[in-house]
């Protein structure tokens, strides 16, 4: 492996000591097969500007209930990485063979690997030479939100969703803390422990981080979004209102722009030329989306590749997701109709995404989502006409006309209102994963629990289902599989 070699050593003059280790691919083989030797407050400074996370395939993606397959495309998946998605999208136990490393741990930029740099800034930062002792917490800081960061997808991916009366009680993640590579024993905490240990990195960061300067760097609007997600994915509304005002004022501070974009606009098929139009269309998808770096509504940006020509016409939103939408949401648009470089159409309304093939998709934290969390927060505190204003800023800026407007009758109604919002929730993020994340959360609240299409349907060409498969609540978690275990002492595996 060659992390360091690849996201450290070539972006700046760090000194890079090769060590020899195990052959054996364990938990912190999610490290180099080296050690970055840093020694001034600068060196950690590069050592976190030079780090990002990014996923692969994420597997949320392809266990959404938004999302249906097709056939024949479906089949005709073969490889290890479409196997899996395979195996994700029917809900299967075994995702990965006996002889094979979850993806999810291992992969190169991947939330372990990174697990590894932040607790070596941690650790190490408040000893550096040459910083002040400001700029050295600042550093912690942000290191410690990055390990925030990583140790909560680590637990969406692996651990049963938050349940506070079981959570002492139910395994969580290995909390790693220190940056060993001679670490051998992965013992599961609780649940509990898990989300303590997130909630504690962010909110003691908080102090000693800055405004929003860069999309790839760490800043207080980023935690204070975290810690919005977490309380949510508790189902602690009072709490996560409470950070997410917080974060709106943070937007506010932010030094480079954050807005959100006019889809009215930018993604009107009609008028291609105008200012900022994503448009026109080439073969793989809208021309002129813009890139994270300046995309105006990513608060931090945290990449998911999602795109192989094998897969592209295979996985694509239901029936029922395409039911959502009005016909004036100029979010489609961000979805094609057709088939990968043909004019044949999916039928039933379903659509593949049509944009960042090859740079990703942003699943960090983003402008749209702090308005749809903060409104689904208002809406459970019965908070309706502060919760629909919120709704409808977003609204405004992807539907064209008075389709924007949230109906007078679901407006006055409290359930029906939150389950708006979580619609409207699919409509935005539809095909990225995060849809998963509130099934995971969905599936604990006692009143919403009904808003989760249990069912992943397959359709033949002309949108007959041809299979089902059901979700069991043991597959709101990842199983590691043979080969981590056996490699991993202490480490226990899911149902």
């Amino acid at each position: 492996m060659k992390i360091f070699g690849k996201y450290i050593f070539g972006s700046f003059a760090v000194t890079v000591l090769l060590i020899s280790v195990s052959c054996k691919r364990e938990f912190l083989e999610i490290v180099p097969k080296g050690q970055a030797i840093a020694i001034t407050t600068a060196d950690y400074e590069k050592l976190l500007n030079a780090n990002y996370l990014a996923t692969e395939f994420t597997a949320g993606v392809y266990q959404g209930d938004e999302m249906a397959a097709l056939q024949p495309d479906f089949n005709n998946l073969n490889g290890t990485d479409l196997l899996r998605q395979q195996r994700l999208f029917r809900y299967e136990a075994r995702v990965y063979n006996a002889a094979d490393l979850p993806s999810e741990i291992t992969g190169e930029t991947n939330y372990i690997r990174k697990l590894y740099l932040f607790n070596k800034v941690i650790n190490e930062v408040m000893d550096s030479k040459g910083g002040s002792e400001g700029q050295k917490r600042a550093l912690l800081a942000e290191a410690r939100v990055g390990r925030a960061i990583c140790n909560f997808m680590f637990l969406s991916d692996f651990t049963k969703p938050y349940n506070a009366a079981t959570a002492g009680t139910d395994l969580g993640i290995p909390n790693l803390t220190v940056a060993d590579v001679n670490q051998k024993d992965f013992k599961r905490g609780t649940l509990q422990a898990g989300y303590d240990l997130v909630i504690s990195d962010l909110t003691e960061s908080l102090p000693d981080l800055g405004a929003l300067t860069h999309r790839r760097k760490i800043s207080r609007l980023a935690a204070e979004f975290y810690l919005s997600r977490v309380y949510m994915t508790m189902n602690n509304f009072a709490a996560a209102k409470t950070h997410l005002d917080a974060a709106f004022v943070e937007v506010q501070k932010a030094q480079i722009p954050m807005k959100l974009y006019d889809y009215t606009v930018v993604l009107d098929p009609k008028n291609p030329g105008a200012a900022g139009s994503w448009f026109p269309e080439g073969p793989l998808g809208l021309s002129n989306v813009p890139i994270a770096a300046n995309n105006t509504e990513i608060i931090y940006n945290i990449n998911a590749g999602w795109f192989q020509f094998q897969a592209v016409n295979a996985f694509v939103f239901s029936p029922q997701t395409a039911a959502l939408y009005a016909p004036t949401d100029s979010r489609l648009n961000l979805y094609s109709p057709y088939k990968l470089s043909t004019t044949t159409a999916y039928p039933l309304g379903m659509r593949r995404r049509n944009t960042n093939f090859f740079d990703g998709i942003n699943v960090g934290p983003s402008l749209p989502d702090l308005y749809l969390m903060r409104a689904e927060c208002k809406a459970r505190s019965n908070d309706l006409a502060g919760a629909v204003t919120d709704l409808e800023v977003l609204r405004t800026k992807r539907i064209a006309g008075p389709a924007a407007v949230v109906p007078s009758g679901i407006a006055a109604s409290q359930q029906a209102l939150v389950k708006f919002i979580l619609d409207e929730r699919i409509r935005e993020f539809a095909i990225t994963g995060l849809r998963w994340l509130d099934m995971r959360r969905l599936s604990v609240d006692p009143v919403y629990s009904n808003h989760i299409d249990f069912t992943h349907r397959i359709y033949g060409p002309n949108g007959v289902v041809t299979a089902t498969y059901q979700l069991k609540p043991e597959r709101f978690a990842l199983k590691f599989g043979e080969r981590m275990l056996n490699e991993n002492k202490g480490l226990e595996e899911n149902p």
